[in-house]
């Protein structure tokens, strides 16, 4: 039980930027981490609704803008990032050696910038389309959903650089793994109601996988937060569709 506490800690503080008193490190539980990443999904997704709600009703006009930021700020701009230096590098159309070398660039190139643009437009648009108030508790939905496949793809696909999956996974038995995120998935479904959102976002997830693991040869934290805000991204699109609510 403790080794499990300590892994979810470890993966709080890795992959949020919420202030933490206790940031243990345990290299025994460091490969239970990736496992946790659902549960961190639902702390940010509590998280997102309770703020998105809270100052939404102190300051209606800023409900747009504190929709779309908030998973940003919450997790320090974390997989944003990814998504800029993943953008520019398999959006260069160049031999693989100097798509690597645009990875891990770290200035910001053109297509990164188009590429954030046609994100903040979009995601923009769907807060602006988002239902009422009592509805924004599925926001919790997003974070747990995109989180669920991020764990699976990186303990499932090969890193960059590498021609098997990573050794620090060898070991970890991937049925507990997958079941394990399923289950909240469905649990988190269940309680809001929002089927729509588990299937656009893992569809949008596995494109986004796909497209960079093909275009870069492998997974990396880049390519994972790439999939991760693009999810995302459809995941608002999807609450806001009146279309799909009116049909699921």
């Amino acid at each position: 039980m403790k080794r499990i506490l300590r892994a979810f800690c470890m993966c709080l503080s890795n992959f949020t930027a919420l202030p933490l008193p206790y940031r243990p490190w345990d290299d025994d539980a460091q490969e239970l981490s990736l496992l946790c990443l659902p549960i961190v999904g639902a702390v940010l997704g509590f998280l997102w609704y309770l703020l998105a709600l809270l100052l939404g009703r102190l300051l209606p006009a800023a409900q747009t803008a504190l929709i779309v930021t908030l998973p940003w700020l919450l997790t320090g701009f974390m997989h944003l990032k990814g998504f800029l230096d993943t953008s520019d590098a398999i959006m260069t159309w160049r031999p693989l050696e100097q798509r690597m070398k645009a990875l891990k660039d770290p200035r910001s190139g053109a297509c990164a910038v188009a590429a954030m643009a046609v994100l903040a437009l979009v995601s923009w648009g769907a807060a602006e389309a988002m239902p009422q108030w009592s509805d924004l508790r599925a926001l919790v939905l997003i974070p747990v959903v995109s989180r669920c496949c991020m764990a699976f793809s990186v303990l499932t696909f090969k890193p960059i650089g590498q021609t098997s999956p990573s050794s620090r996974n060898a070991g970890l038995n991937l049925a507990p793994a997958c079941m394990w995120a399923l289950e909240i998935a469905l649990c988190a479904v269940w309680l809001g109601g929002r089927a729509w959102v588990l299937v656009a976002e893992t569809v949008a997830y596995a494109i986004a996988m796909f497209w960079g693991y093909r275009t870069l040869d492998g997974v990396s934290s880049e390519v994972s937060g790439f999939a991760l805000t693009i999810s995302e991204c459809v995941g608002l699109v999807a609450l806001s569709n009146q279309l799909l609510r009116s049909i699921l």
